[in-house]
């Protein structure tokens, strides 16, 4: 073989391995790339699982919450529950034969009692009704404010103030009572108008 041919195939050999090189080279590339995508897909796979874990732990906390809020009002109701004996079922009777739906009234006043404020006794005579109840005292101690919007709610309730025309806060007593304040109070609701038949 003559130095021509010679050079020629160290040519060809050269051209060869770089070619082979470039092969190896691309073949590396398309590695890299492909693991980085697949890192960066798990990455995303487990930051979306995190949000989602997050997100559920977010609401079971809410519904933990509702559920101790219910809990604490059915508390609250169970210790302040009276039996409804036979006159309360009579008075309500007597009440109904004059001619005022006392459903939709004492919804009403139940409608817009504040928080932490109760009715315990009402009785309705010569044509005005007497509420007295009692409420636990806010650190603001606004008790006289939250009692006046009560009111005021009551007077712009087409369904209570369609009869009952003139409200008024009789008095408003603060009292202590194993370390909680409260305040007992009592309103009435007089009809300046004689109802007519039963509605």
């Amino acid at each position: 073989m003559t130095a021509r041919w010679k050079s020629l195939y160290r040519i060809n050999l050269v051209r060869d391995l770089r070619e082979q090189e470039k092969m190896a080279e691309r073949r590396r590339n398309r590695a890299v790339a492909l693991g980085v995508a697949c890192f960066g897909f798990l990455a995303a796979s487990l930051l979306y699982c995190g949000y989602a874990i997050w997100k559920m732990e977010d609401v079971i906390a809410q519904e933990k919450d509702k559920l101790a809020h219910l809990q604490q009002e059915y508390h609250k109701y169970t210790a302040t529950k009276s039996t409804v004996d036979k006159a309360d079922v009579e008075l309500l009777n007597s009440l109904q034969q004059r001619g005022i739906f006392w459903t939709k009234k004492l919804a009403a006043m139940a409608k817009h009692l504040p928080d932490n404020y109760w009715i315990t006794q009402f009785k309705y005579e010569n044509g005005a009704l007497h509420v007295s109840g009692f409420g636990y005292i806010s650190q603001k101690q606004d008790q006289l404010l939250i009692l006046d919007e009560y009111l005021n709610r009551l007077r712009t309730d087409s369904t209570f103030s369609d009869v009952f025309k003139v409200i008024s806060l009789n008095y408003a007593d603060r009292k202590e009572e194993q370390g909680s304040g409260k305040v007992a109070f009592e309103f009435s609701a007089a009809t300046p108008i004689k109802t007519g038949a039963p509605q």
